[in-house]
């Protein structure tokens, strides 16, 4: 197999252990809009991945477009942007990773759910911004994942085909955009909030261990 000249990461469950924002900003803008409904963590897991529109229409049980779960997702998103890491954490080993690959002259993007405004102040307080090409939310005018649209426009800024790069992340809509765009490879990190698909089991790279991504390149 050719070594890959480039990486895609998912951000939430993936690079950042986000579950514990994503609680209690939803919390917030549950209370703030006079709900009642308050998530625990073990409640709110379920809803990571989909991005914040989702998780807003899953939490009230209305529909997409209903004026409550609008409400609430420009709410989320509103707290989202101001504050943006006060529990989340980087996962163990993806420091260790981003900077080999830095240090090769590999480039690395995120494609995230996250709104993009979150998603800018998350990568500048985890300090993960200066490794990135690009990061793309649906916001920045892109179809949610699985479609493959935001990781193709990643390899364009890259210079790469997506036959040349390895999409991470640890959703079923992860694994199915990787796999839409066409990628060398799609890892999926066991560290985050889903288990990997059945039916990929055996056609993802498993990283019991995020370093495990460093088997796919020259050291």
């Amino acid at each position: 197999m050719t070594t890959p000249k480039a990486f895609i990461f998912d951000l939430d469950g993936t690079l950042v252990d986000a579950l514990p924002d994503i609680q209690a900003n939803a919390n917030r803008a549950l209370e703030s809009l006079g709900y009642d409904l308050r998530l625990s963590l073990a409640e709110t897991q379920p809803h990571v991945g989909g991005g914040a529109h989702k998780l807003a229409s899953n939490v009230l049980a209305l529909p997409m477009e209903h004026d409550e779960t609008m409400a609430l997702y420009h709410r989320f998103a509103d707290i989202y942007e101001q504050h943006p890491a006060d529990h989340g954490v980087i996962f163990p080993g993806v420091l260790e990773v981003l900077d080999l690959l830095k240090g090769k002259g590999i480039p690395m993007s995120v494609v995230t759910a996250k709104p993009a405004k979150a998603r800018v102040k998350v990568l500048d307080a985890m300090g993960l911004t200066p490794y990135l090409t690009l990061a793309l939310s649906p916001e920045d005018g892109f179809a949610k994942k699985p479609a493959p649209d935001m990781l193709v426009e990643c390899c364009r800024a890259m210079g790469v085909d997506p036959s040349e790069t390895v999409m991470v992340g640890d959703t079923r809509f992860d694994v199915e955009a990787g796999f839409n765009a066409g990628c060398h490879t799609v890892a999926f990190a066991e560290h985050g909030y889903q288990d990997v698909p059945a039916e990929y089991a055996d056609k993802v790279l498993s990283l019991p261990k995020f370093t495990d991504l460093l088997q796919l390149i020259d050291l």
